[in-house]
């Protein structure tokens, strides 16, 4: 990939990328999905635009701990209807218990967000130390480099962005980078360095980003360094389908060894 400088402007002069529980969307081939939206007009309007074109990534922001239920009913329905890599989102530090209902739901990728720069110190602090335990959970739970948290950078200086990079790198987490508003205020090529840090520390670490890249191209300046032709195109089709036949024998393997291990324990 490379950085699209056109595309860096423009997303320096918009607002921050933040899917909403209460909304559903398309953004080039990459469905929106709010969890806390009723399942049957979601799905018919789901039906309506995959089937006219289909789209490549479908993303669910579940909603509150309160509302997580609604989410989980939609994640199931999606998986059932359609053949396509789902990203679940969680906005919250989720329990060990969630976590696992997301993976059994049919969510394939999930991503806990680390709590945006500007909140109070100490209060972002615990955010951040639950978040990232919660980070930690789900990587016990989901396949290697499934999953992932966005960093929001802007409001703080792009080295310490890129500390947070790092950061979950090394823990076998995927960091996506995000503009806030606060981005203007840094020149574009210090911005420009910390996706490219970004993209090298993807290299490094071999991590999987086939079936995050439609939202990576949505929401960051990088896109594909050379056009995708139709014999790539074919080989992509063949590699998503693999990751996805993959990824969805994983989880019924899991679910039915976890079932298996409540069984045998009278539970």
């Amino acid at each position: 990939m490379k950085i699209d400088q056109k595309k860096l402007r423009e997303l320096l002069s918009a607002p921050a990328f933040s899917p909403s529980p209460d909304q559903l969307r398309r953004e080039d081939n990459v469905f929106l999905v709010g969890g806390n939206l009723p399942e049957r007009q979601t799905l018919e309007t789901l039906y309506d635009s995959h089937y006219q074109s289909n789209a490549a990534l479908f993303h669910l922001t579940f909603g509150a701990i309160d509302q997580f239920p609604n989410g989980e009913a939609l994640a199931r329905v999606i998986k059932k209807n359609f053949n396509v890599h789902l990203v679940g989102r969680l906005d919250f530090p989720a329990s060990s218990r969630l976590i696992e209902r997301a993976y059994a739901a049919g969510v394939d990728i999930i991503e806990i967000p680390l709590p945006a720069p500007g909140t109070g110190a100490g209060e972002g602090q615990d955010q951040a130390k639950e978040r990232l335990q919660a980070l930690n959970v789900a990587r016990s739970v989901f396949p290697r480099w499934s999953v992932f948290s966005t960093i929001v950078a802007g409001e703080e200086s792009p080295a310490v962005t890129i500390s947070g990079i790092d950061a979950l790198l090394a823990a076998e987490i995927v960091p996506l980078v995000v503009l806030s508003g606060g981005a203007v205020r840094h020149p574009e090529d210090e911005i420009a360095r910390i996706f490219t840090h970004l993209q090298s520390g993807w290299r490094k670490h071999r991590c999987v980003l086939k079936p995050l890249l439609p939202l990576i191209h949505l929401s960051t300046p990088l896109v594909p360094a050379a056009p995708r032709n139709m014999l790539r195109g074919f080989i992509d089709s063949i590699e998503d389908r693999r990751l996805l036949a993959a990824s969805d024998l994983r989880r019924v393997l899991r679910v039915k060894e976890v079932a298996e291990s409540f069984d045998s324990a009278g539970l």
